[in-house]
Parts: C-alpha cells; sequence; structure tokens
C-alpha cells in the first residue's frame, strides 16, 4: 500500500507529472488501441481523447476483445485517477491555509521550546536518556 501511496504523491508533485501522466495515458492507449483495431495513428489519438475525457461521440469504437480492454481501463483511470489529481492540484494552489505557520514562524517556536526545555532542565533528562539507547 505504501507503494502506490508514494506513486500517487509522485504524481501530484508538479503539474509537468501529472500533465505527462495523462499524456502517457492517452499515448499508450491510442498506440494500443491502434494495434488491437488496425486503425491510423492519428484517428487512434483521436479515438483516446474523446474515450478518456469520456465524451464519446461514438464515431469510433473498438470492436476487438483487446480494444474493448483498452478502453475500459482507460475510462477509468482519465476520470477516476488523471482528473482528480488535476483537480486536486488546482484546488490546492487555490486554496490558502489561514491558520498555516509561516517558516519563520516555525522556527521561532523551535527556539522558544527549546528555551523553555533548557530553562526547565528537560534538555539534559532528553540527553541522558539518549545516552542509555
Amino acid at each position: 500500500m505504501s507503494k502506490v501511496r508514494h506513486f500517487v504523491t509522485r504524481l501530484t508533485d508538479s503539474w509537468t507529472e501529472i500533465l505527462g501522466s495523462y499524456v502517457l495515458v492517452i499515448v499508450a492507449s491510442a498506440t494500443l488501441y491502434s494495434y488491437l483495431e488496425d486503425k491510423p495513428v492519428f484517428d487512434s489519438l483521436w479515438w483516446a481523447c474523446v474515450t478518456g475525457l469520456t465524451i464519446g461521440y461514438g464515431d469510433m469504437y473498438p470492436v476487438t476483445v483487446g480494444g474493448k480492454i483498452v478502453a475500459l481501463v482507460l475510462m477509468h483511470i482519465v476520470p477516476l485517477l488523471i482528473i482528480p489529481l488535476i483537480i486536486a492540484r488546482i484546488l490546492g494552489t487555490l486554496i490558502e491555509d489561514a491558520n498555516q505557520f509561516s517558516h519563520d514562524e516555525q522556527e521561532q517556536m523551535k527556539n522558544d521550546i527549546r528555551a523553555i526545555k533548557t530553562a526547565m532542565g528537560l534538555d539534559k533528562v532528553e540527553a541522558a536518556s539518549k545516552d542509555e539507547s
């Protein structure tokens, strides 16, 4: 499960990775569709875009079992994985957390905690417990 989480987190690191994943899925699906359905590459790219975005004009559709499997996978990956990642990325840039501390505030809190521990003598206790471990 942690490998899946790492993979999904990696997909959301930047716009380049999200859009690259989308293009990769479209190109791979179009290539497989072209091969399995014996269709021209440009027509297959058209089909992959229309199918992936669940528009489905009906002008082209798979007739082979392999083509239908490619279509099923494509129809699930794009709307259930890629599009939510894009939406999450957009929302992440638009929504500002008013409670989020700045870097300077975090550093000040760390310094304050160190000073409190030193004043209470807790820094010596922690150092002794580390030495025992």
